[in-house]
């Protein structure tokens, strides 16, 4: 068995120890955090522990950078660019003049189509019996041949009596009659042919309305949209057919700031870089605004882009490349935009 006095003296030598233990762990964290908390030393021993990257004399040639100013100034400041996006040269809708059914329809969405083409007809049907009936009116000679019968038999009458009257065998009251009867028969056949004439324009006038019924394309271009199938009935509220795009030539219409107004003018050419690829193609303008828009102090400037071979799409990004002053060939790149470019 354990001697008592010799565990109580054990316990005695441990309570200081872990007394001390203590007390040495909670001077170290305090010291941790306030060596944190403090600035690092400048004095000569911290300069000592950095080491100094020494540069050898012939690498200072390598390490000196020339600064352009102009550089630096135009990386600091972008110089704003004159962008649009090309458009149909021209883009109508056709319209039906008149109410009615679509009877048939000749095109279809993509078709290629020249000026006069046919397009759709609306029915037609009244209008095709009405213009056989003006037809038959209009060619109807009788009333005409009768009319002009009756005039010559009253000048053949009247020639006959006024002979009679010189040789004192007919009154002058008989005389008188016939010349009366010959204004009859000149004002009848007079009648007759205004009549006639005024059913020839009723005939021309129902043939207009036939052709009216043959919708046809108003431009050379493509059909971009139709708004009508066959068969559907066409309302004056909404008489759209179909949608006709030119896109030969093409149009881009930019907003020019208003201090290079003096740049551009009526007929001169322009190189402009159209889509992502920046592809170089020589422009006419078409227009320039007399007038400017206070908004944001720019001109609206019209440029046509021809576009024979199809190379450029409706909706492309276009950019002024050029000033009219400055010729580019088309395919090559010009080196300078001076529309787009400011002395810094």
């Amino acid at each position: 068995m354990v001697n008592r006095n010799t565990v109580f003296t054990a316990i005695a030598l441990l309570v200081p120890a872990c007394v001390f233990a203590v007390t040495a762990l909670t001077d170290s964290a305090d010291s941790v955090k306030a060596s944190a908390a403090s600035p690092p030393s400048a004095g000569p021993a911290a300069v000592a522990a950095e080491p100094v990257a020494q540069v050898p004399e012939d690498s200072h040639q390598a390490m000196t950078v020339s600064v352009n100013p102009r550089a630096e100034k135009s990386k600091s400041k972008s110089t704003p660019s004159i962008e649009a996006f090309t458009e149909p040269y021209r883009d109508i809708a056709v319209a039906a003049p008149e109410m009615g059914t679509l009877a048939e329809l000749k095109v279809n969405e993509g078709d290629i189509v020249k000026q006069g083409d046919l397009l759709a007809v609306m029915d037609d049907d009244v209008l095709q019996a009405s213009l056989a009936v003006a037809r038959r009116t209009m060619s109807a000679e009788g009333m005409l041949k009768s009319a002009q019968a009756d005039l010559n038999m009253k000048k053949v009458e009247l020639e006959k009596l006024t002979q009679l009257r010189e040789r004192n065998h007919a009154s002058q009251q008989e005389l008188s009659r016939i010349e009366t009867e010959l204004l009859v028969a000149e004002a009848r056949l007079l009648s007759v042919q205004e009549d006639l004439a005024v059913k020839r324009l009723e005939f021309d006038r129902i043939e207009a309305q036939v052709a009216q019924r043959k919708i046809l394309a108003p431009i050379d271009g493509i059909i971009s949209e139709l708004f009508r199938e066959k068969g559907e009935f066409v309302s004056p509220s909404d008489p759209t057919i179909a949608r006709i795009v030119q896109l030969d030539p093409l149009l881009v219409v930019f907003s020019l700031p208003l201090g290079q107004r003096k740049e551009v003018m009526k007929d001169q050419r322009v190189t402009l870089k159209i889509g992502e690829d920046e592809r170089v193609q020589e422009g006419v303008v078409e227009y320039v605004s007399p007038t400017s828009d206070p908004s944001n102090s720019s001109v609206r400037v019209k440029v046509r882009i021809p576009n024979s071979e199809g190379h450029f799409q409706s909706g492309e990004r276009a950019v002024l490349a050029t000033s009219p002053a400055e010729q580019v060939s088309p395919g090559e790149q010009p080196e300078s935009s001076p529309l787009a470019r400011r002395e810094l």
